[in-house]
């Protein structure tokens, strides 16, 4: 690997780099995706980790490629730290450069690099602290004390005074005095005896005794009682507990791994699912061996099991592969699958479901056999490419039940 160019980007917070990638026999690696492990450390001699990230990259034709570290890209993974927590100041900064030609996680260090201030950052630090008086034109207010600035914006003469604590005027009590005078009132009192006069309370009273009288409310209760008699009560009541004993339950899961998994040949291997996507009831267990490779489910019923597996087989040639569930550690009948894999790196894709009968905290695990011990399950990660696309896991399982 062959460093060409670092630079501190001045407005995304990232540190443009750039490369060119060699083989170990000095041979330009063009046209072709690659994995970086990038690492931002405080010594060379015990370096101290204060920022890590992995990705993929994919080089031109003359094996340049060019990545943006600590910003937000397609096929970044951060395994350690974060950029804006990095303390710049104090100790020099190293960038630990790996590079993993083959994407099969073994990375090779390709050196260090001193990562060096810009004029922007130089800037930045020197502009930490204003120590004069900023004019107006500038932004600022001309003064450095309250009563200067309170003057400055005609506001010297404002108090806080709650408005019901403050005076009233003259004229205010002017005004007051000519609305609450006694001919004023008088009219108003006379209006309101008009309104609330015997005649008209009669009036009111009597129209609501008539839709109040006894042949109104006798015949609303008949009503309703004729509604909310028995036998319809207990119809409904049994409708109620009919649809609650036929109320599904929600069994599900999504489990899988995204790490190479290995086997010798001819040789019973179970499949392991270190993640999971979604699950309700529905769980991961350790084997004997304190792999995580059984899917256990908490409660009985028949569930639809599939899986998704993806094979590549690094030599030439083709290899036989051979795929079964094993249900609470005894084979299940009729479930197994050969497959024909091809070699060279091609990916190889299998997939198949099947429905399953199983009681109160029972297992199934998915097993595998290979006669050629070349053939590996390995995943296949996310790419910028266009079009870009997510990453493949080595190995999916699913489980729901079925009602």
């Amino acid at each position: 690997m062959c460093l060409c160019n670092t630079a501190i980007a001045q407005d995304n917070k990232g540190i443009h780099f750039q490369g060119i990638a060699r083989s170990e026999n000095g041979m330009i690696i063009a046209k072709k995706q690659i994995t970086l492990r990038i690492s931002i450390v405080s010594d060379t001699i015990e370096p101290y980790i204060e920022y890590q990230e992995i990705k993929s990259v994919t080089t031109n034709v003359l094996g340049l490629f060019y990545t943006n570290i600590g910003t937000e890209e397609a096929g970044k993974i951060i395994t350690i730290g974060s950029l804006d927590s990095i303390r710049w100041q104090g100790t020099e900064k190293y960038l630990l450069v790996e590079v993993d030609p083959n994407n099969n996680l073994h990375f090779l260090q390709a050196g260090y690099e001193k990562i060096n201030y810009v004029p922007y950052s130089f800037y930045a630090t020197q502009a930490k602290t204003i120590t004069s008086i900023l004019p107006i034109v500038l932004g600022g207010t001309g003064v450095n004390n309250k009563v200067d600035l309170l003057k400055g914006l005609n506001l010297e003469k404002v108090n806080n005074t709650a408005d019901s604590l403050k005076p009233l005027s003259i004229a205010m009590n002017i005004a007051l005095n000519e609305k609450f005078k006694k001919i004023d009132t008088i009219t108003l009192s006379n209006r309101i005896n008009l309104k609330l006069n015997y005649t008209d309370t009669l009036k009111l009273s009597n129209r609501i005794n008539l839709k109040l009288n006894a042949a109104d409310t006798l015949n609303l209760l008949n009503r309703i009682q004729l509604k909310l008699n028995s036998r319809d009560t207990i119809f409904l009541s049994e409708r109620i507990n009919q649809l609650n004993d036929v109320l599904p339950q929600k069994n599900y899961g999504v489990f899988y791994d995204t790490a190479k998994q290995i086997t010798l040949s001819s040789t019973a291997t179970a499949i392991k699912f270190n993640f999971q996507q979604i699950n309700n009831n529905i769980n991961i267990v350790n084997n004997t061996a304190n792999s995580p490779t059984r899917i256990s489910v908490l409660a009985a019923g028949v569930y639809q099991v599939n899986y998704y597996l993806q094979f590549i087989k690094l030599d030439a040639g083709s290899d036989e592969l051979i795929v079964w569930i094993r249900k609470n550690s005894a084979a299940l009948a009729n479930s197994n699958n050969t497959y024909s894999i091809q070699g060279l790196g091609v990916k190889n894709n299998v997939a198949k479901n099947f429905l399953i009968e199983l009681a109160e905290n029972d297992y199934i695990e998915v097993f595998f056999s290979v006669k050629n011990a070349n053939t590996v399950l390995q995943g296949t990660i996310s790419s910028t490419l266009t079009p870009s696309r997510p990453a493949t896991p080595s190995a999916t399982v699913s489980l729901h039940s079925v009602h």
